[in-house]
């Protein structure tokens, strides 16, 4: 493993402690895959030390030792492989142009990233691909104090629907610059929020068109069976085989949630549906609808469109 000489005088300073923290996770997990852990060091904790040493040349050991310790546990819990690959991305296309924020902040602010593509890459129908380049153009509008706002706001526009009430309070605490951008609007904040707050359909593109959400287990999709929908006071009850969920929409996507068979059963009902929906036999179309939304299932399909409704 050929480094750059930055991060080899930095492991080399430190190797006693280094060594002392692989050995402790190899005696808890004897399976530690020591390639694994060498293919991260060279991949992310080099390249950022590097950009470290260009913009905060006294912060690279601090740096240095924060990236060494996650990648240690990161390794610990065996990632399946796509989701080490979007590790590395956040880190080089996020976190390496951010070194300034990393340098000042390193081990919350690596956190930060390393959870939020995990989290976003075990959410069915959200998309962490989005979110690291969405996070890599805010650029220098971020800082230390921001980062983590300015992430949950993206997370939701990158298909975290339940994100939503959080991230708009969120995005109230941000500089009208960086709010904007993380939402990728123009204009004023108060006149993006509002609309925002009034109608979740609407986006700075215009009023989204609805979602298609599902895919059965078999292919990594949520469903065993074609599920079942019925209209809930904060989304869409949803059964398929035994399991129900509570399925949250809007313009950016839509995510599930467990639920119990008392809150499907307590649900209102889905009735025959009038509406044509492409690629599906109209026939045993079932709809339910809120009050801005309507989801639709069929007895043919492993997936649900929901999109605007106006009842």
């Amino acid at each position: 493993m050929t480094l750059s000489p930055v991060l080899a005088r930095e492991l080399a300073a430190a190797r006693p402690r280094f060594n002392a923290q692989i050995a402790a996770a190899r005696r808890v997990h004897t399976a530690f895959d020591i390639e694994a852990f060498s293919d991260a060091v060279r991949k992310r904790i080099d390249p950022l030390a590097v950009a470290v040493e260009a913009v905060a040349a006294d912060r690279v050991a601090l740096v240095v030792d924060a990236a060494f310790a996650l990648t240690v546990t990161l390794v610990d819990h065996a990632l399946a492989r796509e989701r080490r690959l979007l590790v590395d991305r956040a880190w080089i296309e996020v976190a390496v142009p951010l070194a300034v924020v990393v340098a000042e902040r390193p081990e919350p602010v690596l956190a930060m990233l390393t959870n939020a593509v995990l989290t976003l890459a075990a959410a069915p129908g959200a998309r962490p691909d989005e979110w690291i380049a969405r996070m890599a153009a805010l650029g220098s509008l971020v800082n230390a104090d921001t980062l983590s706002a300015a992430g949950q706001v993206v997370a939701w526009r990158s298909g975290m629907a339940h994100y939503r009430a959080g991230a708009l309070a969120a995005a109230d605490t941000l500089p009208e610059p960086l709010a904007l951008a993380a939402i990728g609007a123009n204009g004023t904040w108060s006149d993006v929020r509002a609309a925002l707050s009034s109608d979740r359909w609407w986006t700075p593109a215009g009023t989204g068109a609805g979602t298609r959400f599902g895919g059965f287990t078999g292919f990594g999709g949520p469903f065993d069976a074609p599920p079942q929908v019925r209209a809930g006071a904060e989304g869409f009850l949803v059964r398929a085989g035994g399991r129900v969920g509570l399925l949250v929409a809007d313009a950016w996507g839509a995510t599930l949630h467990p639920a119990s068979e008392d809150e499907f059963d307590g649900a209102m009902p889905a009735s025959s549906a009038r509406v044509a929906v492409a690629g599906l036999p109209a026939e045993g179309l079932q709809a339910a609808t809120t009050g801005d939304s309507i989801a639709i299932a069929s007895p043919y399909s492993h997936y649900l469109q929901v999109q605007p409704w106006n009842s």
